[in-house]
């Protein structure tokens, strides 16, 4: 009976061991994106055509650049540059659901995050309220936030590359010296079997015979 309880209780720990394998297993492969180089490529490419978006709206906003007739261009780049956003929002919550207390202790990485609810934000609100903002004057403010969130993006981007670069060439310099220390102990035990090898001639010598 106790045999026949313990494989009645062994399937329910099975059961209770199996969500925090995939817990640990999903956070490694997002920590694995996240500092991979494609994912750093992706963001950067984002960033730069946030940027070129801000910068359309920016024009038109100043009447550098006049929009057409129904003012549909505006409102393309705003939405898309919105789904960039959205995009960016995401990555955010994802990388806090990932490193949990860990994203907290990096600054640039809670400025972004900031940046990014902010601009999500302003922006939701600046579709439904963008008369009054126009009528205010804080449009042009509010692209310019948009900017100082495409130059965060951008120096986080560099940041986190300088920092998997630097990670590289640290891992990089300890194999090397674990090698030369590997190397070092390899000659140490060839000069000692040399040193066997002619004591063991001499004794029976062959060393001055060879002579």
């Amino acid at each position: 009976e106790e045999e026949e309880a313990a494989v009645e209780k062994q399937p329910d720990s099975e059961i209770k061991l199996e969500p925090p394998r995939r817990q640990i297993s999903f956070q490694y492969m997002m920590k694995q994106l996240f500092s991979s180089h494609r994912f750093q490529i992706g963001v950067v490419c984002l960033v730069i055509l946030d940027a070129l978006l801000v910068l359309g709206e920016l024009l038109m906003d100043l009447k550098i650049i006049r929009p057409d007739r129904y003012n549909i261009t505006p409102k393309v780049f705003h939405y898309l540059s919105l789904s960039i956003l959205t995009i960016f929002l995401v990555e955010v919550g994802f990388k806090v659901f990932v490193y949990r207390r860990e994203f907290f202790h990096h600054k640039f990485e809670v400025l972004d995050g900031i940046v990014v609810i902010v601009s999500f934000i302003l922006d939701i609100v600046l579709i439904f309220r963008e008369h009054e903002f126009e009528a205010v004057g804080l449009l042009i403010l509010l692209r310019l936030w948009r900017v100082a969130r495409i130059i965060n993006g951008i120096i986080l981007s560099v940041k986190t590359r300088s920092e998997q670069q630097v990670s590289k060439l640290k891992q990089a310099n300890v194999k090397l010296a674990t090698r030369v220390e590997q190397l070092e102990h390899s000659c140490v035990e060839k000069e000692q079997e040399i040193e066997r090898l002619n004591n063991i001639l001499k004794q029976h010598r062959l060393l001055t015979q060879q002579k």
